[in-house]
């Protein structure tokens, strides 16, 4: 699947690939098309932002968060983890998949989060 538009020229993937039941989602990011930067100055703005992606990406796959059965988590500081999670249980107020938050550095700029799914559409 191709990537949201706009940010089809910043990386050479795909948004996601779907082999039969299950869908796997490259890693999303906030950023603003126009101008290739951050977009979002808190980790929940970012995120929101990032699960409405994710959420278009799995539409266009077929499926809907509530098929996302693992998420992976980068966030850049350790500090905004619970900003991560106050919108981590807005996206999945019930059963919410498996998840693995890793701090680390990001490719761009201004980024605080990165997240990658995965969705079993069975």
């Amino acid at each position: 699947m191709p990537l949201p538009a706009g940010l089809a020229g910043l990386v050479p993937i795909s948004a996601a690939v779907r082999t039969g039941d299950l869908v796997a989602l490259s890693g999303c990011v906030s950023l603003d098309p126009a101008t290739g930067l951050a977009r979002g100055g808190t980790v929940q703005d970012q995120a929101r932002d990032v699960f409405a992606q994710i959420a278009g990406v799995l539409e266009q796959a077929g499926a809907s968060l509530t098929d996302v059965v693992r998420c992976v988590c980068y966030l850049t500081d350790a500090a905004d983890a619970p900003g991560l999670d106050a919108v981590f249980r807005e996206t999945f107020p019930v059963d919410p998949p498996a998840r693995t938050t890793v701090i680390c550095g990001l490719a761009r700029p201004g980024l605080l989060v990165e997240i990658e799914a995965t969705a079993w559409c069975g």
